[in-house]
């Protein structure tokens, strides 16, 4: 168990920070409160989904891969509960036999994990909801006094580090408004990976190298200071920066 100078040494490691890098932050957060795992994302629900903006854990690519592998109809009912809760949401307070219990039980089989966890739901911009939760390896008992101790600090925590991320994304677009211009073919390419398109399909739609769809999206994916396509493909959609698909 952690005490509150470890709580308020692992606060001010994050104040300090000029670009918080969430994998460092989880590492912290899992030394000082003993938790197995840290997942957070920011995303934006619609009826046709959940697409995310942001999306950083601790589980692997492999884990990843395999809950992706269940279908959003088993992981979107859990996610999307959590993500409209006004406050904290324990998964063991799921209710038994709905969407969400249900949907939980199959990601804590494919993923090996207890139910002893907590979603720390926060507000987000841009009609987007976000919300950090952490996993611990505990029983039933141990997991209540756990979060008797530290629901307050890890909450507390949440919000800095989520806040942190939110400034620093829009510190980005004030110093670089001229980078976020993307050209005709990145607004292009984008819209087609929107679709669903793979590089190859983009690549014979437009008329244009496999290549140089690739080398459309890194820079696509660079502008809008992003990681991966599918955070690309959400960043410019809300943005209003993709194209009508005009291949020419």
């Amino acid at each position: 168990m952690t005490d509150q100078g470890g709580y308020f040494d692992l606060l001010d490691w994050l104040r300090g920070q000029k670009v918080v890098r969430p994998l460092r932050f989880f590492r912290h957060l899992q030394t000082t409160f003993n938790v197995a795992h840290v997942f957070y994302i920011d995303t934006l629900c619609t009826p046709a989904g959940i697409k995310p903006h942001r999306l950083h854990h601790t589980f692997g690519p492999s884990a990843a891969q395999r809950v992706n592998a269940l279908g959003p109809r088993v992981f979107e009912p859990p996610l999307r509960q959590a993500l409209a809760a006004i406050e904290p949401l324990d998964w063991n307070e799921l209710e038994p036999g709905s969407p969400a219990r249900a949907g939980l039980d199959r990601i804590a089989d494919v993923l090996a994990i207890t139910s002893c966890g907590v979603a720390y739901p926060l507000i987000s911009y841009e009609g987007r909801q976000a919300l950090l939760a952490v996993h611990r390896r505990v029983d039933a008992c141990d997991w209540r006094r756990f979060r008797r101790l530290h629901d307050r600090d890890l909450q507390a925590l949440a919000i800095e580090f989520h806040a942190a991320l939110l400034k620093h994304n829009r510190a980005g677009r004030n110093d670089n408004e001229t980078a976020l211009r993307l050209t005709q073919r990145e607004r292009q390419a984008l819209y087609w990976s929107a679709a669903g398109k793979s590089y190859w399909e983009i690549a014979v739609i437009l008329g244009i190298t496999e290549r140089t769809v690739r080398y459309f999206m890194a820079n696509a994916r660079r502008k809008l200071n992003v990681v991966s396509n599918t955070q690309a493909v959400a960043e410019a959609a809300w943005r209003g920066l993709i194209s009508e698909p005009d291949t020419h």
